[in-house]
């Protein structure tokens, strides 16, 4: 016969299995921490807002490629900003395929190396095209030959252009590729252990992809972006001037106070002269009273001038003026 629960031993029955689902709920609902890993041996020396610059250079350096290809192509070449990524140049070189197409650079103010990392196969799409071919994605047989380095200069040296020109907005210097190596071994920019940030695109051609790398120094970099109007853009953005800004800065320097002040010559004495001297002596100086003077501001030669009166006040009137201003 089944036994009969008391009203006490329901309601601890029933308060046990509110307990458990609220328990079982909380562990459910409870959520889960976000864990970021990260490496004190390699830390990150790009920070968000310089990456952000970075990307925006090179989206605007991928855009302007991908129109020269297909101009000179004859066919659609999409090109996609895959990364910037900051990795050893150990990594960056064991990265790159043996035999592959290795253009090495120089960058001035600050003088630096860069390298421009293509696959072979785009380089043999690329000189098969421009010799009216159809332009396959086929694996080369042999390495880039000379004659293929001559076709591929014109299309290396509008990269160079193009990556000039996008730094522009932040750094004006003169890029130029003019060292080619199959080995990745041979070429060595910086030290191995040295960082460097690494600019991944991707280029498709008739759905086949391919990948072009770009490799800057991060000391080249660094020095680049630690600039202070540089760091001024990161922060502000670009601020455009308007007539209005233009007039105010303009009225603000053409009102501004000068100090101007006219030497009307020099004589050397020494300190014993100097404390002898007394009310009504005269000094001679270096200066005959037909001689122009020197009119300056600050400690800079404006102009040239003679002395004399106007409105029974002393004047000097200028007579020449520094072309060398």
């Amino acid at each position: 016969m089944a036994k009969i629960l008391s009203q006490e031993e329901i309601d601890n029955l029933l308060s046990n299995v509110i307990e458990g689902k609220d328990e079982t709920t909380s562990v459910e609902l409870e959520p889960k921490k976000k864990v970021t890993t990260y490496d004190f041996k390699r830390p990150n020396l790009i920070s968000k807002e310089q990456l952000r610059l970075l990307n925006n250079i090179h989206e605007a350096f991928v855009r302007s490629i991908a129109v020269f290809l297909s101009a000179q192509l004859r066919m659609i070449v999409e090109m996609e900003l895959i990364g910037i990524d900051q990795i050893m140049y150990s990594e960056f070189v064991m990265s790159i395929s043996s035999p592959g197409a290795i253009y090495v650079g120089e960058i001035d103010e600050p003088f630096s190396k860069v390298i421009l990392e293509m696959s072979p196969q785009l380089i043999a799409l690329t000189v098969e095209r421009l010799f009216g071919g159809e332009g396959t994605y086929t694996p080369p047989s042999h390495m880039v030959s000379i004659i293929e380095l001559k076709i591929m200069r014109r299309i290396v040296d509008k990269i160079a252009e193009e990556i000039r020109n996008k730094w522009e907005a932040v750094k004006n210097f003169s890029c130029i590729f003019d060292r080619f190596e199959h080995n990745a071994e041979f070429v060595q920019i910086v030290p191995a252990s040295e960082p460097v940030i690494v600019a991944s695109i991707e280029v498709k051609v008739r759905g086949t992809s391919s990948m072009l790398n770009i490799c800057y120094p991060y000391v080249w970099i660094s020095n680049v972006i630690s600039n202070p109007e540089v760091q001024q853009k990161i922060m502000f953005g670009n601020v455009e001037r308007n007539q209005e800004h233009t007039d105010l800065v303009k009225f603000n320097v053409e009102n501004t106070d000068i100090p101007v002040k006219a030497i009307l010559g020099k004589s050397l004495l020494t300190v014993s002269e100097c404390l002898d001297l007394k009310i009504g002596d005269v000094l001679k100086l270096d200066k005959r009273i037909t001689d122009d003077i020197d009119i300056l501001s600050g400690d800079k030669q404006l102009f040239s001038g003679a002395v004399g009166k106007k409105n029974d006040n002393y004047a000097i009137k200028i007579s020449d003026f520094r072309k060398d201003l």
